[in-house]
C-alpha cells in the first residue's frame, strides 16, 4: 500500500460558506481560498499527478488559540484543495479519518493511502 505525506504549515483554516459575490468580498471565504490553494501546492510537491483508485486519508489539524474551527470543515477544506491534484475527485476517498489537536507549530498533516485490491 503506497502512502503519500505533505505538511501543510500555519493555521488550518475550515471551509467557509461562499455566495458566488461573497467569495470575494468576505474574509473569512478570502482565507479559506488562500488556504485551499495552499494544500493544493503542498500536496503538487508530493505527488506529480492524481492518483486513481480508493484511497484512505488521514488529517490531524495542529490548532493554537482563539476558537477552534469543526474537525468536519477542516476536513472539508483538505479535501477541496486536493482535488485534481492528489486525486482526480474526492469520490475516491472511501476512508477519513481527521483530527482536530492543539499543538504548536501550527499545522495540517496529510497522509493519503493508496488501498490495493479495491478498485485500484
Amino acid at each position: 500500500m503506497a502512502e503519500y505525506r505533505f505538511t501543510v504549515p500555519g493555521r488550518p483554516v475550515p471551509a467557509a460558506r461562499m455566495t458566488r459575490r461573497g467569495k470575494w468580498l468576505r474574509t473569512d471565504a478570502m482565507r479559506y481560498l488562500a488556504f485551499k490553494d495552499q494544500v493544493g501546492w503542498c500536496a503538487r510537491k508530493c505527488l506529480k499527478e492524481p492518483l486513481t483508485g480508493d484511497l484512505a486519508v488521514e488529517l490531524y489539524a495542529y490548532w493554537c488559540g482563539g476558537r477552534p474551527a469543526d474537525v468536519d470543515n477542516l476536513a472539508k477544506s483538505v479535501l477541496d484543495g486536493c482535488n485534481r491534484i492528489a486525486w482526480i475527485d474526492d469520490s475516491q476517498i472511501v476512508e477519513l479519518h481527521a483530527y482536530r489537536l492543539e499543538g504548536k507549530p501550527q499545522r495540517t498533516e496529510v497522509i493519503i493511502k493508496e488501498l490495493k485490491g479495491r478498485n485500484n
